[in-house]
């Protein structure tokens, strides 16, 4: 992850090496102040140290890939996950497209990726930013049957894992855990 965290750092100082954008193009500008803060932070930044986010290119800052650590203590823990998200020219009124593109055995992200998560979808809010929405995600691992329990199977768009979930927790963390091996890269110290 370390590795991963400086080369997204080096990727969005390019980013905000650019001229800056004219006055409206306001996705553009927002993502150099979260890119700002993102420098700002530093790659070593300990409390970010499981999530990086960068630009694929630095000549298109709307395309980005988020990475994090699978949260300890849950069957995602030994993987790290890459999620593609989307800035449109409406952002940060509406909300960014995600998707990950790590595959993953989840209730709430199903087998192309989409991802069920409020603050996605209705509870989007211009005060959430891209590290906003990985911490979000994060949470998400660290708690599968969220979606399942609060919301009821509304939001599961992987209705195996779900209701695998529901009725036997020991295996449904058996098949996270193998599909995060199977899957995900292995976590780097």
């Amino acid at each position: 992850m370390n590795e991963i965290r400086k080369a997204n750092h080096a990727i969005l100082a390019a980013v905000l090496a650019q001229e800056p954008p004219p006055r409206h193009f306001w996705a553009l500008r927002r993502l150099r102040v979260e890119f700002g803060k993102a420098i700002e932070d530093g790659p070593d930044c300990p409390e970010y140290n499981f999530m990086s986010f960068a630009p694929v290119s630095p000549d298109n800052p709307y395309d980005i890939i988020g990475t994090i650590a699978g949260p300890k203590d849950t069957p995602y823990e030994e993987g790290t996950f890459q999620i593609r998200i989307g800035i449109t020219e409406h952002y940060p009124k509406l909300p960014p497209e995600c998707t990950f593109m790590t595959r993953i055995w989840h209730p709430n992200i199903n087998s192309q990726g989409k991802i069920c998560l409020n603050i996605l979808q209705d509870e989007w809010s211009m005060a959430l930013s891209v590290r906003t929405i990985l911490l979000s995600i994060s949470s998400l691992l660290s708690d599968p049957g969220l979606g399942v329990v609060e919301v009821g199977f509304k939001c599961v768009l992987m209705p195996e894992a779900g209701e695998m979930w529901m009725v036997d927790r020991g295996t449904f963390e058996e098949m996270a855990r193998d599909w995060t091996g199977k899957y995900a890269v292995p976590v780097e110290d």
